[in-house]
């Protein structure tokens, strides 16, 4: 019987090929996206769970109250607390700290390059997992002079990953040291926070008064908890040491801001990926948000219904053509729930066979979207235990969600009425038209969030943000060659495509932020800048009060800042006043009109602009001839050469600095793109199967009234007009709810669009514009066939 069954179901298959092909697209497409995102999940929950110890590793984290008044959470610690949390706690077995995120120069033969290098403590291979191939993990970093170098870092340097023992030069505070290649580690596995190519002693970065400093926040401290140890009594002893330990400094802070804390937390290693709330830097990577897991679950199962509704609706519209195979097996003794078995394993067949084409989609698609993602995806992942129990699963559910109705359906057809052909299917079919419901509204809601962040982002990188952008570079100057600046910035004013050339010390698109002074009142977290007096008019940056720098070494006493600093101070006649910074007072020369210092998802900021000496500038910004674009950069690569031999020429354009910061909703606003693309496609199957059912049914009326004189376009109208009514039902489900959470998404930006109208009904045009070509192009075939043929269907 069973072989029967699959032998039944594999003619059928073959003999429809366009619905099986129809079928088997759909179904493909909607796995390959769930694999996607299975690939792409499955690499966010992996994170650090390589770790031996990692369910005893907690990062020391903390909650603060500002004097401000608003809370703060944050990821660092400063440089005592590893030590003393070691020495006076009982829970802690073990600490180590971290630091990292900055590039240095590493010496290869004739030139220089610039590598990621880390700093960790002595005992970070016995807290972690990192494998060696060589060297001893215990004494790996016990010496000042010794590094630990990673396979491909060896094979990079010495083209061997026999390297200990052989030595490399790294830059260190301006010089080139020595260091002895003390051991070669593993390559760090791609889902591990903590990556590393270069990793020396942590102790070649802190200086002395750091290390001794307790509200300093510059460095990453690991705790080892001993076994049954309760993290959060732990983490309450740590914040008793802080204040036994930093007593008076946070005496005198409580009595300026009554009401401000400073509290200690353990965030478990396994949680710090995912973790929203502290950031990871400082040596940690691929910090990351858990919601986008969500999200793109969500987009994965959206297109995985979508696909299996057309399943049932493709199904559906055959079903009639069966009729007589199931008034045979039925007369002859089949059952019901026989026949349902065979409709469902009809199901599983297709779903089978669709694996392998959903396969084949994912090798195609997986590169762009691992570049999509950010991340290093392969396709081996799929093929871990629990990744082929899981496909097993969704084979299985997907199975009988997409079969189950149609065999329910097939199989309650009564024997007489299949035989003598006049089976109609019970009803008016609302689920039928449901589904199609379900899939317009899922594919509008995805087109209006298409709609919005196009808007949003064009909205975005079309604002004025205060000062100019185009045709600007910023050009790095190494730290320790920062006294090279001037003489780099004077030849470079000497060519005729080099427009203006000025310096400062860091890019408009980062920020530093402070706390001033001002007649007494303090303002805190103010972004500031250290420029001298070409910037402001390269920018084109408006002085609205007051004047600019003049370039004299007394200029170093001045500053200039912002309308929102002069609001926030509640200034009248801002020039002229003073403003302690630093434990310096400065003269308020002149102010300037509020800019954007960083993203467009943040309010502009009280701000400060100072001036320094020449040669304490780390960036120049050159502003060059657009039509003399590949001849400017290729001079200011000679320049730079040529006064900074040994060192990379870093630099960017101001533009896309700016373009950067909007990065990973960028990538969303691709993915949302896609998936609506994706969702429309399938629909339109779907729309294409129930028609196909709703003019099988129909046959014979339309014969008549072709009969009765009916044109095609009459034809075409009754056929299309109710199939229209259900994409305009979806428009109007997916309207509202799409408004929610694009105003939600909205709500991240201080400079957003306002949600149009338009939005919506350029979405429902869209899906309706699609839907009509669809269903009429099965109304005119309809339409055109001969009358007599149609009659002869009974």
């Amino acid at each position: 019987m069973i072989k029967n069954y699959f032998k039944t179901a594999w003619k059928n298959l073959v003999r429809h090929k366009v619905y099986t092909i129809t079928n088997l697209a759909g179904l493909s497409i909607g796995l390959a996206s769930v694999m996607l995102i299975m690939l792409y999940v499955s690499d966010e929950v992996s994170f650090d769970k390589f770790q031996d110890k990692g369910n005893r590793i907690y990062r020391v984290v903390h909650n603060a109250l500002s004097p401000e008044g608003k809370e703060e959470k944050g990821g660092n610690t400063g440089g005592p607390q590893a030590a003393a949390f070691k020495e006076e706690i009982p829970e802690v077995e073990a600490t180590c700290r971290l630091r990292g995120g900055w590039q240095e120069l590493v010496k290869k033969d004739n030139e220089a390059i610039s590598e990621s290098i880390t700093y960790a403590d002595r005992n970070f291979f016995g807290m972690f997992s990192f494998p060696l191939l060589e060297g001893d993990a215990g004494t790996a970093l016990n010496n000042w002079s010794n590094v630990v170098i990673t396979e491909d870092a060896a094979m990079k340097y010495f083209n061997t990953v026999h390297a200990v023992g052989k030595t490399i030069e790294i830059n260190q505070d301006g010089n080139f040291s020595r260091f002895t290649v003390s051991a070669v580690a593993k390559n760090t596995p791609v889902n591990s926070s903590i990556r590393f190519d270069f990793l020396l002693p942590i102790e070649k970065t802190l200086q002395e008064d750091w290390t001794q400093r307790w509200n300093t926040n510059f460095l990453n401290t690991f705790v080892l908890l001993k076994k049954g140890a309760d993290a959060k009594l732990a983490a309450t002893k740590m914040t008793a040491v802080f204040d036994l330990h930093n007593a008076t400094e946070m005496t005198e802070i409580k009595k300026k801001y009554p009401g401000v804390y400073f509290r200690y937390a353990l965030q478990p290693l396994f949680k710090l990926h995912l973790d929203k709330d502290y950031n990871a830097g400082n040596g940690l990577h691929s910090w990351s948000n858990a919601s986008y897991s969500y999200i793109l679950s969500g987009i994965a199962l959206f297109i995985l219904i979508i696909a299996s509704i057309n399943f049932i609706n493709l199904t559906l519209a055959r079903s009639l053509r069966r009729g007589k195979e199931v008034g045979i097996r039925k007369v002859a003794g089949g059952t019901r729930s026989q026949l349902m078995w065979q409709y469902i394993g009809e199901s599983f067949m297709l779903n089978i066979a669709a694996f392998v084409p959903a396969l084949l989609l994912v090798q195609l698609c997986l590169p762009y979207f691992s570049q999509l993602a950010d991340k290093e995806l392969s396709v081996s992942y799929l093929f871990h235990v629990q990744n082929i129990l899981l496909f097993v699963i969704l084979i299985l559910v997907n199975t009988l969600l997409s079969g189950f109705y149609p065999a329910l359906v097939l199989s309650g057809f009564k024997p007489v009425e299949t035989l003598y052909g006049k089976l109609k299917l019970s009803g008016n079919n609302y689920l039928g038209k449901a589904l199609v419901v379900t899939q317009f509204a899922i594919a509008v809601f995805l087109i209006i969030g298409t709609v919005v962040m196009q808007k949003q982002f064009k909205y975005l990188l079309n604002k004025d943000v205060g000062y100019t952008t185009t045709d600007i570079i910023d050009l790095g100057i190494p730290y320790e060659q920062m006294d090279k600046l001037p003489a780099v910035k004077n030849e470079l004013t000497g060519y005729p495509f080099i427009k203006q050339v000025g310096a400062q010390s860091i890019s408009m698109t980062a920020m530093n932020t402070t706390s001033v002074e001002i007649n007494h009142k303090e303002i805190f977290n103010v972004p500031f800048f250290k420029m001298d007096e070409n910037i402001l008019p390269l920018l084109q940056m408006k002085v609205i009060a007051g004047k600019n720098f003049s370039g004299a070494a007394t200029d170093t006493n001045n500053c200039i800042i912002n309308e929102s600093m002069v609001q926030a101070a509640g200034l009248k006649d801002p020039v002229g006043q003073k403003l302690e910074w630093d434990a310096h007072s400065l003269n308020i020369i002149g102010v300037v009109k509020d800019f954007n210092t960083t993203s467009l998802k943040t309010k502009i900021m009280p701000c400060l602009i100072q001036q320094l000496p020449n040669q304490a500038y780390t960036q120049l910004m050159v502003k060059i001839d657009p039509a003399q674009k590949v001849k400017a950069i290729q001079t200011i690569q000679k320049v730079f050469k040529a006064n900074i031999p040994f060192y990379p020429c870093d630099y960017t354009f101001l533009d896309d600095e700016i373009a950067s910061q909007y990065n990973s909703d960028l990538r969303w606003k691709t993915i949302i793109t896609f998936s609506a693309i994706l969702s429309i496609a399938i629909s339109c199957l779907g729309l294409f199967g129930l028609a196909a059912l709703s003019i099988l049914e129909r046959t014979k009326e339309i014969g008549i009234r072709k009969v009765l004189g009916a044109s095609v376009f009459n034809v075409a109208k009754l056929v299309s007009k109710d199939f229209l009514k259900l994409v305009f039902i979806g428009v109007i489900i997916a309207s509202p709810v799409a408004w929610y959470f694009a105003d939600k998404w909205l709500q991240d930006f201080a400079y957003r669009i306002n949600i149009s109208w338009w939005i919506f009904f350029i979405a429902g045009g869209i899906a309706v514009l699609i839907a009509l070509v669809t269903v009429s192009l099965q109304a005119i075939r309809a339409a055109v066939a001969n009358p007599v043929k149609s009659l002869r269907t009974e």
